[in-house]
C-alpha cells in the first residue's frame, strides 16, 4: 500500500531532468527566434512555435520516462516551461523595452503576453501531458500513476 509520503516529487532529480528542456527553451528563444525571423512569410514564427511545442512535449515525456512524476506533473512541466518561454523571456524583453523607452508600447505588449499566457495554459498543459502519455505508451509506467 502506497502512502502519500511515497508519492513526493524528488525535486533534485526533477530539476536535473528539466535542466535540458530549459536550455532548449533558451536556445529556441534567443537563437532560433532571431535567425529564422529573417525568413519570408512568417516562416520564422512557425519554426519557433514548432520548436516550443516540441520542447514542451519532450519535457512531459522526460517526466514519465525518468520516473519523476505522473501525467499531472507532465502537464505542470508543460505549463512551467511555457511560463519561462513566454512570460519570463518574451515578456522580459517587452519590460526591458518599456524600461528603456517608457513612452513606447512595452508595457502594453507585456500585458498582452500575460493575457495570452493565461489563454494558452490549457494547451501547454495538454502538450506536456501528451508527451507524458507518449512515454507511458512506449513502455515507461510511472510510479506516481494510480494503479
Amino acid at each position: 500500500m502506497n502512502s502519500d509520503s511515497d508519492k513526493t516529487i524528488p525535486l533534485k532529480r526533477f530539476f536535473a531532468v528539466i535542466r535540458r528542456p530549459l536550455f532548449f527553451i533558451a536556445i529556441n528563444f534567443f537563437l532560433t527566434n532571431t535567425l529564422f525571423s529573417l525568413l519570408p512569410h512568417d516562416l520564422g514564427d512557425i519554426v519557433y512555435t514548432t520548436g516550443r511545442i516540441a520542447i514542451i512535449f519532450y519535457a512531459g515525456w522526460l517526466v514519465i520516462r525518468r520516473n519523476i512524476g505522473g501525467l499531472w506533473q507532465s502537464a505542470l512541466v508543460g505549463m512551467a516551461l511555457y511560463f519561462v518561454d513566454h512570460v519570463a523571456l518574451k515578456g522580459g524583453v517587452f519590460l526591458l523595452n518599456y524600461i528603456f523607452n517608457p513612452g513606447g508600447m512595452g508595457l502594453a505588449a507585456f500585458g498582452s503576453v500575460i493575457f495570452s499566457f493565461i489563454l494558452f495554459i490549457p494547451l501547454a498543459m495538454l502538450v506536456g501531458a501528451t508527451g507524458g502519455l507518449a512515454a507511458r505508451y512506449r513502455g515507461g509506467k510511472s510510479a506516481f500513476d494510480d494503479q
